[in-house]
């Protein structure tokens, strides 16, 4: 068939050379696009030896009709890249390597495409010519489509793009964004961390809604890529979005705890604390006013924000949290944050004092305490646990032969229950000494974390004991009335206490 169009084409017909399809198509497009090699060769030594009397429509000879773009205007070198056509697209850079400056209507050039589609070859073979276009579109460029489409082997591609042209670090796209926004926000450290070595400040950079790659960094909760961030810019915590809010306003309105703690543990971002956005909403008003009551506990516990800190109306996060509950939208939650955070209280529509209120000092040493109780409890399942673990319901074989030394209810289904829920038990309860241990030693600025994640681990294990305390006795004892209702009676006991708690709380 090859020969035969090309006989046709070139010899016969050599004005069907340059006649387009419908999609604005030259014999050539069809060909590139298909890989088809020999045909490529064919038609483009075919057009490059044509006089300019053998071919319609050509201003500047063969060369012209190789650069023809189609109704998208996409030349032979998009159509053989797209496709990933590596041999065709060599031969044709060979030929004319003006075709890799070219972009189609969309603003994509070659170089764009072939980063964005992961292909290292072509990008690498389009890279050592001395001139081409690098843009994509959405005013996009080749290496913010090499790090958007994260294709496994794109770090080769990256560092390439970065060793030719260097430049493209600082080139944003229409929406402002870098190609450190880009990095940040699909939360790739490494590239992150290679942008900001070539060009720190590129971390100063704001797109169009004013947010800086720590901002995004703060809004995906990649707390290690903040990190990296704050190491090479140290300032740039300062940066606000167009509304005056910063990395820590951004991180409670997504609710991200982990960027919360980051903060408070991080000097360089110290000042984020009690700064306020345009409106003179702090971090502390933010939480308020959008009901995080566990971001609200991190930022008292702390001590350092300002409670008395006041917004443009003249309000602080106490009236904040006093004017939702007036409102009668979920008033409760909100005069429990209140309580719970040493706000005053209302009563009957006027404040009363609140004998909780006490120095952060004073609270942390109450949680200390309170961390006690729970250390003690979390090791006394562990070690009631392990206990368990060697003395079996009914007990060992201690026949002679190849079973002896095993459960005799091994094979049991409730045996089976008992096993896991009294591993999930030990597992839990030691997971709970080990954070509250952790957070005695290095929690100093968070204890309340690692207590409040200990409480939650003991109480998991404090039900997987009481599992396996219903597992054994059916285990042990099966088909009994009396068994079932008393694991019936475990159970309505836990399910009263899951119910009770948070009255109590």
């Amino acid at each position: 068939m090859i020969g035969v169009g090309s006989f046709v084409v070139g010899n016969r017909s050599p004005s069907l050379l340059a006649q387009p399809n419908l999609d604005g198509d030259t014999p050539l497009h069809v060909a590139a696009g298909k890989g088809q090699f020999p045909m490529v060769n064919f038609l483009v030594a075919k057009i490059l030896s044509s006089s300019q009397r053998d071919i319609d429509d050509i201003r500047n000879g063969g060369v012209a009709l190789l650069r023809r773009g189609n109704s998208g205007n996409n030349t032979i070198l998009h159509e053989a890249v797209r496709n990933h056509q590596l041999k065709v697209v060599d031969l044709l850079l060979n030929v004319d390597p003006g075709l890799a400056c070219f972009v189609n209507n969309a603003g994509e050039s070659p170089l764009y495409l072939a980063a964005r589609d992961g292909m290292l070859e072509i990008v690498n073979r389009i890279l050592i010519l001395s001139t081409y276009a690098h843009g994509g579109s959405d005013g996009q460029n080749a290496l913010h489509a090499a790090i958007a489409e994260g294709h496994f082997g794109n770090a080769n591609i990256i560092e390439a793009l970065l060793r030719a042209e260097p430049q493209l670090i600082q080139e944003t796209d229409h929406q402002g964004r870098t190609s450190l926004h880009y990095a940040v926000r699909l939360g790739d450290n490494w590239t992150a961390r290679r942008l900001l070595e070539l060009d720190a400040s590129t971390a100063y950079a704001l797109d169009k809604d004013g947010q800086s790659s720590l901002h995004i960094a703060a809004s995906k909760g990649h707390t290690k890529l903040m990190k990296e961030i704050i190491q090479h810019s140290p300032d740039s915590g300062e940066l606000v979005d167009l509304i005056g809010r910063n990395a820590l306003h951004v991180a409670i309105l997504e609710g991200k705890v982990n960027v919360i703690r980051f903060v408070l543990e991080t000097k360089e971002l110290e000042g984020l604390i009690n700064q306020a956005d345009y409106d003179g909403n702090t971090p502390l008003h933010m939480a308020t006013m959008g009901r995080k009551s566990w971001i609200l506990r991190l930022l008292i516990w702390d001590g350092r924000a300002d409670r008395r800190a006041k917004n443009k109306s003249g309000k602080t996060a106490i009236d904040e949290s006093i004017g939702e509950h007036f409102a009668g939208v979920s008033g409760a939650p909100v005069s429990g944050i209140s309580r719970q955070l040493g706000f005053p209280q209302v009563t009957g529509g006027k404040l009363s004092p609140n004998e909780d209120q006490e120095p952060a000092a004073a609270t942390l040493q109450t949680y200390k305490k309170m961390g006690h109780t729970v250390l003690m409890v979390a090791t006394l399942i562990a070690t009631v646990t392990y206990a368990a673990a060697f003395t079996m319901p009914g007990g060992y074989n201690n026949d002679v032969g190849p079973e002896r030394g095993l459960a005799l209810l091994r094979t049991s289904k409730p045996f089976e229950w008992f096993i896991i829920s009294n591993s999930l038990a030990m597992a839990f309860s030691t997971a709970a000494v080990c954070v509250i241990f952790c957070g005695a030693v290095v929690g100093r600025n968070s204890y309340v974390y690692y207590f409040a994640s200990s409480v939650v681990l003991t109480y998991i294990a404090t039900i997987a004991t009481a599992v396996a305390f219903g597992a054994g006795l059916r285990a042990a004892i099966p088909d009994q009335r009396f068994i079932y209702i008393s694991e019936h009676t475990i159970g309505l006991a836990v399910h009263t206490n899951q119910d009770l708690l948070p009255f109590i709380a």
